[in-house]
Formats: C-alpha cells, structure tokens, sequence
C-alpha cells in the first residue's frame, strides 16, 4: 500500500495551515481510497510540550489510516543555485512518502550542497525536488501554472493574491529577476533568493 506524506510547520507551538493540509489529505485519501470520512489535522495531531521559540516539522504519515506523526526541530535547507532538467516522465501529483524519482534526478544533477533541481516537464518549468518556485517580474510574484504539486504553501499565497499562477519556461527566465522557493516550511517572506543567473541547465 502506498504511503503519503504531509508536512506541517509549527511555530510557537501551533500547526499551521492546518485546513489546508487537511483538505489535501482528504483529496488524495478520497481519490487513491474511496475514503468518506474527512479528518480535521488539527484535530487528529497531539503535539507534545515544545520550545516555543523554535520552530518544528511535522511529518504525518497516513495512507487508509494514520501510520506515524513524527515531530523535528526544522533545520532549512540552503539553495542559491537551480540546475534545469528534463523531467517528461516525472508524476508527483500526490504526496507520496517515496520520492525516488526525484531523488535520482538531484542526485544525478545537483548533487553538491546549495544546488538543487528545476524540472522542466513537456517544455513548462515546475517545481524543484522538494519545493513550488516563484518568480519576480516587475514587482509581483508569479508561480508556474502546471506545478508537479499543488503545495499548500502555493495554495494560500494564491487564494491570499500574493502570487498569480503564470506559464514559465526555461527561454522566460530572462524576464524575471530573481526566484524564491517555496514550501509549507518555506515562506515567501523568509527572503532566501535564488537569481536567475544562477538558473540554468
């Protein structure tokens, strides 16, 4: 049975966003499981006593039923350099816990520390292996319009008008001025820019 995965950020000591990961849990157990009975996150995770300086990272495991709720210290991951590749064959249209494909296609690509991948799928750019991106033009935030996965992240900047869906490929890059990854533990506002010099195959 396959495993999913979603991943939580908690910030003095709250789960955030939870309707948003709720309903994407509920999508992706009604669509693979036939599932009825919609589950509430904020409901259903028990959080432990936690710092409330520090913020954490919440791993909730489930298929038909919850497997494993898993709580970490976040520690960010550092990128300033984007390789392009090709990525036809890539479906990650659901959160899967096995992320092999992207795995081999980083580890081929962008192994060194700071770097990572941009999939370009059928000529339209995506996703990085573990993030959405958007991009910078003219003063406003656009993310590509044909992502690999709708990140919850991605969800509730386009529901709040602080991004706009766009279609971006690898000859637009020279429009835009800088990107910014995004995540349900990346915000936008946390300023990591990844220039769009340093995007490339």
């Amino acid at each position: 049975m396959c495993q999913l995965l979603e991943t939580i950020r908690i910030a003095n000591k709250r789960l955030l966003h939870t309707g948003y990961h709720s309903a994407r849990v509920n999508y992706s157990r009604a669509t693979l499981f036939g599932a009825t009975d919609p589950w509430d996150l904020s409901k259903l995770i028990s959080l432990p006593e936690l710092d409330e300086k520090t913020i954490y990272r919440c791993r909730f495991i489930y298929g038909q039923r919850v497997e494993e709720t898993e709580i970490l210290p976040y520690m960010p991951r550092q990128v300033s350099k984007l390789i392009l590749v090709s990525g036809d064959s890539v479906e990650y249209s659901f959160k899967y816990t096995d992320r092999s494909a992207l795995d081999q296609l980083k580890n081929k690509a962008a192994p060194e520390a700071g770097s990572d991948i941009l999939i370009v799928k059928n000529g339209l750019i995506t996703d990085t292996s573990f993030s959405n991106i958007v991009f910078l033009k003219d003063g406003n935030w656009f993310t590509p319009a044909a992502p690999l996965l709708h990140g919850t992240k991605r969800s509730y900047y386009l529901n709040s008008g602080i991004i706009r869906e766009a279609t971006i490929t690898p000859s637009d890059l020279p429009y835009y001025q800088k990107a910014r990854l995004i995540n349900a533990m990346l915000d936008l506002e946390d300023g990591r820019d990844v220039w769009v010099e340093d995007i490339g195959w």
